[in-house]
């Protein structure tokens, strides 16, 4: 069985979502932080929750996994989450989980008709003490700009399917302009829980990669977002070195590893 649950009842899947940091954007969904829907399959004392995080991924989390949960993931894609996916013109959607060895067997079972692949990212704490060290005075020239931006925490395609005070939310980051094309970006990207916030860093133009400007704006944001109390954590896959450079040149340490099931075909 699936039950969709209210707002004001999200907070009865917390349980399931606590103790590993790569789970803190479900929490921020079950606190109300971030727009998202929550799915279990007993509204009063769930085995398992899959949280939704609109215009993002999702996370699903078990006490125990049984094969009587393939129908609770099936049940919750079919009917809750692939007429939002589809209607949207979203070709891939992904659930981050835990290491347990269960997920394979159970996800390929409920996704049957899917293309399913795997693959793992870790997340990254900040050693303070190491970033304070840091001297991220690059002498930036004069036709580069650092400019600071309030965000929507979800594309206006996905307004539709927020409540009212969400479509109004809004999230800092800070751009690095260049004769008023913007070169980097980088956001806290919604997932705030208690004072912690995950990073999205972006450079757009190839050519101009490799300079350091990820880095010295991805240092404005944090030290802003230091000095109000909100610590940042750092996601990337296993495989992506130069995001996981930029992160250690931070003080960035890694914390934990985790596999990301991506459904295509949808």
């Amino acid at each position: 069985m699936v039950v969709e649950l209210h707002e004001q009842d999200f907070m009865t899947a917390e349980k399931l979502f606590t103790g590993n940091m790569f789970q803190l954007p479900a929490l921020s969904v079950l606190d109300l932080q971030f727009p998202g829907r929550v799915f279990v399959d007993n509204g009063n004392n769930p085995e398992i929750a899959l949280v939704w995080a609109l215009s993002r991924w999702s996370y699903i989390s078990c006490k125990d996994i049984q094969p009587k949960h393939e129908r609770f993931i099936a049940d919750a894609f079919n009917t809750f989450i692939r007429p939002v996916v589809n209607e949207l013109g979203e070709s891939c959607f992904e659930i981050y989980a835990d290491n347990s060895a269960g997920w394979d067997i159970l996800l390929q079972a409920a996704f049957n008709n899917c293309l399913i692949e795997k693959h793992y990212e870790n997340t990254f704490t900040l050693n303070i003490e190491k970033f304070n060290e840091l001297n991220m005075d690059p002498g930036l020239p004069g036709d580069i700009k650092i400019i600071e931006h309030m965000y929507p925490i979800a594309p206006e395609p996905y307004f539709k399917f927020l409540s009212g005070s969400m479509k109004n939310k809004q999230v800092l980051g800070m751009s690095l302009n260049k004769n008023g094309k913007v070169i980097s970006q980088c956001i806290n990207n919604g997932f705030i829980h208690d004072n912690k916030y995950f990073i999205d860093l972006d450079t757009f133009s190839g050519c101009e990669r490799n300079k350091g400007y990820g880095t010295f704006i991805a240092y404005s944001l944090i030290s802003k977002q230091l000095a109000n109390g909100f610590l940042p954590l750092w996601e990337t896959t296993v495989k992506n070195l130069p995001s996981q450079k930029v992160a250690y040149k931070l003080g960035f340490e890694r914390l934990e590893e985790y596999p990301v099931y991506t459904i295509t075909k949808l």
